[in-house]
């Protein structure tokens, strides 16, 4: 008889750009088993229907449809912004427990890092939780914002100056929610993802580098990354979710991750 995970605090999941709830339950499956006891893994689809993702096929062909959080043929972002609340909020009222914590993958993890800005600046998108945390798997600069107190083009500050520079976040866009970032250094989006890391506060973030593409430590094909990287992972979740305190470094056999700490990569 499989015991009933109804009684535990919920984990918001969200997919990357062109797959779906179901693929990214498949793909998060060594996660959902070591945290089985800790958290349910409530996954949603995006609102937007989408083409498959990069790397989506072969492997799931077959598996549509495929959604997206993030509308490429916008013509009223606050009508996007809206549609991507109503999913969500759709989805965890079906449920009916209470969200702790929310987890995306790329796109997904733009959204995550978005609801994390928003909640921290008290622009708290209508009908979300108040999140004690978040795990941000392989995003990238910038967040996907769902206030209606601003448009997606200016959250944050795309982190340019005028002149189209990369620059520095300012103290007041510096966001102090708990959390773990993932990235990979093979990933070809890694450098937008160290901007993204940025945006967080290291006395409250874990930053954690793999040796891995754009997808999580054993995925099919996967041939980099080490068998103790998801374990590695889950410990960093726990770690957010149990003391909200100042990490500690996560000590790694071969060096995999790479701590962040007073605004520095130590490698």
């Amino acid at each position: 008889m499989v015991e009933s995970d109804d009684h535990l605090p919920r984990l918001l999941c969200l997919h990357g750009g062109g797959t779906s709830a179901m693929i990214f339950k498949i793909q998060t499956r060594r996660l959902q088993w070591a945290l089985r006891s800790t958290f349910k893994f409530v996954f949603a689809d995006g609102p937007f229907p989408s083409g498959a993702g990069p790397g989506v096929l072969p492997v799931f062909a077959g598996c549509e449809p495929y959604f997206r959080w993030l509308n490429p043929a916008s013509q009223a972002p606050e009508q996007d912004q809206r549609r991507v609340r109503q999913a969500l909020r759709k989805v965890m009222d079906d449920d009916g427990g209470e969200f702790v914590g929310v987890l995306g993958f790329s796109q997904g993890a733009r959204l995550t890092a978005g609801l994390l800005a928003d909640q921290d600046e008290r622009n708290a998108a209508d009908g979300m939780p108040n999140w004690k945390f978040g795990v941000m798997l392989c995003g990238s600069f910038p967040p996907l914002s769902l206030s209606l107190a601003r448009t997606p083009s200016t959250k944050p500050s795309q982190g340019v100056d005028e002149h189209g520079e990369t620059r520095e976040p300012e103290d007041d866009e510096i966001v102090h929610v708990p959390c773990v970032l993932v990235r990979g250094t093979l990933d070809p989006h890694s450098e937008k993802g160290r901007r993204l890391v940025k945006y967080f506060d290291p006395e409250t973030a874990i930053s954690m580098v793999f040796k891995m593409g754009h997808h999580l430590p054993g995925a099919a094909g996967d041939t980099t990354s080490d068998k103790g990287d998801t374990q590695k992972i889950v410990d960093a979740i726990l770690k957010v979710y149990a003391d909200h305190l100042p990490y500690e470094v996560l000590k790694a056999p071969k060096a995999t991750a790479i701590e962040y700490g007073n605004g520095q990569l130590s490698a």
